[in-house]
């Protein structure tokens, strides 16, 4: 992890959770998952005495900028503080350990009061209609042939809208029926008891509007669970072409029949 300076979110981490913290919470997330969220990752940022001062200064950090500190939070972090900057700041700088308690007994003024001037959620101008829903199967028409996907995924916030596309190995002339859907093949592995699709295109809402004229819902299902392994940004049909034609990579990796990922076939 990179330690960019003594700053509460100077730290890779500390950064990664401020931004987990204040984008959530501007999507319009409630407090209670958010908090929940990120205290169920505390195991994997508290490797040591030294990454829990800057879990917790950071988690307090965080919240306080947003206005929604709990007592129990804040209790836990001051008490972190009040044991002093960790000794592995010497190793960092030698001037390092001075200028992180000055930092640390700033925030622990900070923690005691409210913020004054908490971020806000922005507010959405105009409510926006997802185009796809999760278990939308889709033609796609490339200048020669027609693909067949299905949406793995729609994250829907105030602020955003984004689609996860898994893309089955099918290419033909024709335009896909739900059968040929069905008996197609899809880059996945197994998770345990559940599926981990291994094929992503990543699409923003107004990246896959454009596209619009060259998708067709054919048909919708109901898939068993399902984890995203993998997670491409795309933007292009071409995106979602390579996706398609991409050779799955090696190891647990392999192909299925896309059937198996499906419980149930609500609409053909």
């Amino acid at each position: 992890m990179a330690i960019d300076g003594v700053k509460i979110i100077d730290s890779d981490d500390g950064h990664d959770i401020y931004n987990l913290i204040v984008e959530r919470y501007r999507d319009g997330t409630s407090i209670d998952t958010i908090i929940s969220e990120i205290l169920s990752e505390e195991q994997n940022f508290c490797t040591d005495e030294f990454y829990t001062e800057i879990y917790w200064t950071a988690v307090a950090y965080s919240l306080w900028k947003i206005g929604h500190l709990p007592e129990d939070i804040k209790e836990k972090a001051l008490d972190i503080i009040g044991k002093g900057a960790h000794e592995f700041w010497l190793d960092i700088d030698s001037k390092a350990p001075k200028q992180r308690q000055k930092v640390l007994d700033k925030l622990a003024v900070q923690l005691q009061s409210e913020n004054p001037k908490p971020l806000k959620v922005r507010k959405s101008k105009t409510k926006r209609e997802p185009h796809f829903r999760v278990g939308d199967v889709l033609a796609v028409k490339f200048k020669d042939h027609y693909g067949a996907i299905f949406v793995s995924e729609v994250d829907l916030s105030p602020r955003k809208i984004e689609y996860h596309l898994a893309c089955t190995r099918l290419l033909q002339a024709d335009k896909p029926s739900m059968n040929d859907f069905l008996n197609s093949q899809i880059s996945c592995r197994k998770d345990n008891t559940n599926f981990g699709i291994d094929t992503d295109c990543w699409f923003t809402h107004k990246d896959l509007g454009l596209l619009l004229d060259d998708l067709e819902i054919i048909g919708t299902v109901e898939l068993y669970p399902c984890k995203l392994w993998k997670l491409a940004p795309a933007g292009t049909l071409d995106d979602i072409y390579n996706e398609i034609t991409d050779e799955p990579r090696r190891g647990r990796v392999r192909l299925i029949d896309t059937y198996e990922l499906v419980k149930e076939v609500i609409q053909k």
